[in-house]
């Protein structure tokens, strides 16, 4: 299986983080693949063309599972714009072939370029990228401006899905003021890695906001049957329960 490349005739993605891989392992495709059928199913009952990808830390592999789950959506023939809102660290030219500073959304919110030219066309594919860009001073103003509701009607008008990659929630405000302008949000969760307690006070944070979270992604899960983890060490499952308020979990099927 050829891989897509980008229009400067880059590799779109590094081999161990793509769902394009031919070695990737049948339960990692698959698990994305659920996960947008999820996603399919909410949407047959109320508008959700707005998605933000968040976690409660740092190193969940929340921009990972956002780029995965955005090709996953293209190559399943839906349109889709995948937005790196993390503009404190972004880490998505690290996924591609692309330099760190290249122009994108904070470009676009400062008004120094237009928003079509700033997002990159993925040939061959149905997908688009808009990098963080250059590291403002103030994030958290940048993501609540007018500026940034008028991009998210605009991009909302032209795709299927909108896929937004935002910083962690657990202490930075980011993922909260923009969770609000999202018609679904999930929370990316890494195994075995982040203490229950902050990601039911993540959750809180964000809900206090306004935001909808629709579910968890559960990240790096050992497969006990199996006895090892991949060389991928990321395979994703979709959980279709949401934390109480108390910050239990409610009952619900691994999918």
């Amino acid at each position: 299986m050829s891989r897509n490349k980008t229009t400067d005739n880059k590799p779109l993605v590094k081999e161990l983080f793509s769902v394009m891989d031919e070695n990737a392992p049948e339960e990692y495709v698959a698990a994305y693949k659920m996960l947008c059928t999820n996603i399919e199913f909410i949407t047959v009952a109320q508008k959700c063309k707005n998605i933000m990808i968040t976690s409660t830390l740092a190193n969940e592999g929340k921009t990972n599972c956002s780029l995965n789950l955005a090709i996953t959506m293209a190559q399943q023939g839906k349109k889709v714009c995948l937005v790196e809102c993390d503009l404190r660290r972004p880490s998505m030219h690290r996924f591609i072939a692309s330099k760190r500073n290249t122009v994108g959304l904070t470009h676009v919110l400062k008004g120094e370029v237009e928003l079509s030219e700033a997002i990159r066309n993925v040939s061959g594919t149905s997908m688009s990228i808009l990098l963080a860009g250059i590291s403002p001073p103030n994030p958290t103003e940048l993501l609540s401006s007018e500026r940034m509701q008028q991009l998210i009607k605009e991009l909302e008008t032209e795709y299927d899905y909108v896929i937004y990659d935002t910083p962690p929630a657990f202490i930075i405000s980011d993922a909260a003021v923009l969770g609000k302008y999202m018609d679904a949000t999930f929370l990316v969760v890494r195994h075995n890695f982040t203490e229950k307690k902050y990601t039911a006070r993540a959750k809180k944070n964000l809900e206090n906001a306004g935001v909808k979270i629709f579910g968890v992604i559960l990240t790096a899960y050992k497969d006990k049957a199996k006895g090892s983890y991949s060389d991928y060490y990321s395979y994703n499952y979709y959980y279709s329960y949401n934390y109480s308020s108390d910050g239990s979990e409610s009952s619900g099927d691994e999918k």
